[in-house]
């Protein structure tokens, strides 16, 4: 009776040996450390979260809309280039009776206050614009006539643009020559249709980024005039130098690129500089032009220098 208790009980022991080692395949134990990817190899094909709006910029940018003086587009920040959903009701309520500092190329041009807004519905696969407001101006009324947007007063503090068309004849001159070199150096220009055409400088701003920091934005232009489809190629650029040496050459610190046809390419040029509460921290204002459709972006610099594109508004047009 023995021999036959011995072997089935040696045959339950290797039932159970055998589950044992079934379940070592399928189970990780709970103290055993899991193999993390470095971020690099995490989802390479998975784009990173949009550029957030800086909330030191308040709750709304307002654009100023046309000729008039008093009318303006209401831009919602919440609403950028990537999150726009199918359709959009825009209660305008929060902003009637906001006070907003209006700024232009020449910094400061007054203060003003939102009278009405209208509010507007957007739908998916439609033209769409952003909301109307009509403004209560208050100001000089010479200053009044340069400015482009506004912010929520006392949010932030308008910094002076000085065109390069303002400027007296040898820096003019000086500063179109600084822009071109920096523009022709620049890396990463891959185009062979546009090279050896000579860079014009479109549009050129002079400004302070930061404490002894003087900085210059432009935009630089080489056209194909093709008879068929006329090619341009813009570059926007900017550069710094030591405010404190005169004679010191600028270094380009940011830039892009487009490039099509001269009736579809999209245009970015400056509205306006304004300086964030947080010291160092500043922005231009950009709108971005294409046949059908506009846009506006935040560059911005931080504090550390680094100048990037925070935050782009969705495109409205057809």
């Amino acid at each position: 009776m023995r021999a036959p208790r011995a072997l089935a009980l040696t045959f339950i022991i290797l039932l159970g040996v055998l589950a044992a080692c079934e379940r070592s395949r399928t189970t990780v134990p709970r103290d055993t450390a899991l193999a993390v990817l470095p971020e690099s190899a995490q989802a390479p094909n998975v784009p990173p979260a949009p550029p957030a709006w800086t909330p030191e910029a308040g709750p709304v940018m307002l654009v100023r809309s046309g000729n008039a003086l008093d009318a303006a587009y209401v831009v919602f920040p919440e609403y950028n280039d990537s999150t726009l959903p199918d359709t959009v009701r825009f209660d305008t309520r929060s902003v009637r009776g906001l006070p907003v500092e209006l700024i232009g190329h020449d910094g400061a041009a007054g203060t003003a206050r939102v009278a009405s807004a209208s509010s507007s519905t957007w739908i998916a696969d439609s033209c769409v614009e952003w909301p109307t407001a009509r403004l209560e101006l208050a100001g000089d009324s010479a200053q009044l006539a340069d400015w482009t947007v506004a912010f929520e007063h006392a949010s932030i503090r308008p910094i002076r643009l000085d065109s390069l068309q303002t400027l007296p004849s040898p820096d003019s001159a000086r500063l179109a020559a600084d822009i071109t070199r920096l523009a022709s150096a620049l890396p990463d220009d891959t185009s062979r249709t546009f090279r050896g055409i000579p860079f014009v400088v479109r549009a050129a701003y002079r400004f302070a980024a930061a404490p002894r920091v003087q900085a210059i934005a432009a935009d630089v232009v080489r056209k194909l005039n093709q008879e068929a489809t006329p090619l341009e190629q813009h570059t926007l650029i900017v550069a710094e130098r030591d405010a404190a040496n005169p004679q010191a050459p600028y270094h380009a610190v940011y830039h892009e690129r487009t490039a099509g046809s001269e009736e579809s390419i999209e245009t970015s040029d400056v509205l306006a500089g304004i300086q964030y509460p947080t010291p160092g921290h500043m922005a231009l204002v950009l709108v971005r032009e294409g046949i059908d459709a506009t846009a506006y972006a935040l560059l911005e610099r931080g504090a550390s220098g680094r100048w990037r594109v925070r935050w782009t508004s969705v495109h409205t047009g057809c």
